[in-house]
């Protein structure tokens, strides 16, 4: 049996799929071509599906309400943001801690309800998130807490974010900024394509690699991280990748689909 024939057998076998949203499940909002299809095929086997995204500017309320709005509705238990994420795991790590947040309003609530102190003096640590609302005194104070002895966490290395307009600065962009300024690199950047979110999210189902597809657009994040945690991994060709970035890369998808419901017929 060859690697596709190989790859192939195992997606029927597949129990949970975890998918990127943005250029995979919806494009600015709107469904992608399969994406319904590819839910309802899911839920009439009985297998699971949960998003991932590494974006870390909103709560999992926000994208309830999101998800809401283009008629697929999701509970909370289906969406697991790089940002909040970073916040369980912290929890987790090293208990609750003093945090200077670099990050929105509704993220800073996330970290409070995790049980950490939000502080504006002497941090235990920094944590970089896609910050819509940034001003230079949060990027100095950041880089002067650092300085200081704080732990530097980044929650997702993405250096922009594409909207309808064009890119604009995410995660790493201000991580990056930060980091010029204290020349010291985050202790932690957390999201894709580090394995430990997805492994986070294959414990919470109870569930091992081998039973688990990562699907999305991105090879560098989305596929990268199927392959460090040991998953079966799926490019589908609605968002960022084309077919030709294949050439010119190691990161290897182990299956390759034009739209979710191009995957969903694989699954059949």
């Amino acid at each position: 049996m060859n690697s596709e024939e190989d790859a192939l057998k195992r997606l029927k076998n597949v129990e949970l799929f975890v998918l990127d949203i943005d250029g995979t499940f919806y494009v600015s909002k709107h469904l992608v071509e399969g994406a319904q299809k590819f839910s309802n095929l899911l839920k009439s086997q009985g297998k699971k599906l949960v998003f991932l995204t590494n974006n870390s500017n909103k709560s999992n309320q926000e994208y309830i309400e999101e998800f809401e709005s283009i008629g697929y509705p999701i509970s909370e238990k289906e969406i697991y943001t790089a940002g909040i994420a970073t916040a369980e795991y912290l929890k987790k790590q090293f208990g609750p801690k003093k945090i200077y947040l670099v990050g929105t309003p509704s993220i800073i609530q996330e970290y409070k309800r995790y049980g950490h102190e939000i502080v504006e003096d002497s941090p235990e640590m920094v944590v970089v998130t896609f910050d819509k609302t940034l001003t230079y005194d949060k990027l100095a104070k950041a880089s002067i807490f650092i300085n200081k002895g704080a732990l530097f966490i980044a929650t997702n290395p993405d250096l922009n974010c594409p909207t309808i307009d064009g890119p604009i600065p995410d995660t790493g962009a201000i991580a990056s900024a930060v980091s010029q300024a204290c020349n010291k690199k985050p202790d932690l950047v957390f999201g894709k394509p580090d394995p430990r979110i997805l492994e986070m999210v294959i414990n919470d189902y109870g569930l091992t690699p081998e039973k688990t597809c990562m699907v999305g657009d991105r090879l560098y994040t989305d596929i990268l991280i199927g392959i460090h945690a040991k998953t079966l991994t799926a490019l589908v060709l609605t968002g960022e990748a084309k077919l030709s970035d294949l050439d010119n890369t190691p990161i290897k998808p182990d299956i390759i689909a034009k739209n979710l419901g191009e995957l969903a017929d694989l699954i059949i």
